[in-house]
């Protein structure tokens, strides 16, 4: 998760434009992250220390961590344990937007500590991310807006990242949240959540981008939009949120109701005066999650 948010943080600070990061996300997958990249991450070289081996690799058929330790950089045993330890996903992320020349190695240790220092999280160890630090991490992407029901919307939000990652995949960047009360929906599955609190939800997007996401959520080759194309936005929404009421249930003894889902037509969507729209963007089309609180 630690990725898909650092990902938005670097759109709102204007270092990547939309299109940028998809196209890196997309490069990221077949990409890995090179020493010295690693080496910026645990802190043992500077920015300027790896851009200086790299230089040095020009003139010298050498590899990076031999030069690295002759130079006094880092120890024999820093970098067996760097070398060891696997590598977080969103360092891939960024080593591709350095290959780029979006970003410098110098511009990637300034933002990788402006964002731990903006989220609190200056300790954070994202591969081995735990409860309350995945909180925090959304906590802080939803304090972005300002909305009501902050709680109701960082738990519903925060699951929905884990379960987009464990059902569809990890290579999508969510776009900031915003009120929004006057959507047009396209192809659309929504469902609705009663009791101690109402929540409406719905998931939305083109047909092109609703038969990958069901390709993807279904195991299935979907060559066209068709009924079980709609089915499968509808089975991904109803499993997100029973999930939702469970965790609910367990966690703050309410029990809340789930309606059953439905897909609806073009422009047929009705929202509630709290709807908040979140725009994910994936590397094959953007996916619009809609979120509506009633008391």
């Amino acid at each position: 998760m630690f990725t898909q948010l650092f990902g938005n943080y670097l759109l709102r600070k204007g270092v990547v434009t939309p299109d940028q990061l998809v196209s890196a996300i997309k490069a990221s997958c077949e990409s890995h992250v090179k020493l010295g990249t690693l080496c910026i991450h645990a802190g043992i070289m500077s920015a300027s220390e790896v851009e200086k081996v790299y230089i040095l690799q020009t003139h010298r058929d050498a590899r990076f961590g031999e030069i690295a330790i002759e130079e006094g950089y880092i120890t024999p045993s820093q970098l067996e344990d760097v070398m060891e330890d696997q590598s977080p996903h969103y360092l891939v992320l960024a080593q591709e937007l350095i290959e780029r020349g979006i970003i410098t190695h110098d511009e990637l240790e300034k933002l990788l500590g402006e964002y731990n220092k903006e989220t609190g999280l200056n300790d954070i160890n994202v591969l081995n991310e735990q409860r309350d630090q995945l909180h925090t991490l959304v906590e802080n992407f939803i304090h972005q807006s300002n909305i009501s029901r902050d709680n109701v919307i960082i738990d519903y939000i925060q699951l929905l990242f884990n379960d987009l990652i464990r059902f569809i995949g990890d290579d999508f960047t969510p776009l900031n949240l915003i009120p929004f009360n006057d959507y047009k929906n396209v192809v659309c599955a929504t469902q609705e959540i009663e009791g101690h609190y109402n929540i409406s939800t719905a998931v939305d997007m083109s047909e092109a981008t609703a038969i990958e996401f069901a390709k993807r959520y279904a195991g299935e080759t979907f060559t066209q939009f068709d009924e079980y194309v709609s089915a499968s936005l509808e089975d991904f929404l109803n499993l997100h949120n029973g999930l939702f009421l469970i965790n609910v249930s367990n966690n703050e003894n309410i029990e809340l109701k789930l309606m059953p889902p439905l897909s609806i037509g073009k422009g047929d969507l009705k929202q509630s005066d709290n709807t908040y729209l979140l725009p994910l963007s994936y590397t094959f089309g953007t996916v619009n999650f809609l979120i509506g609180l009633n008391d």
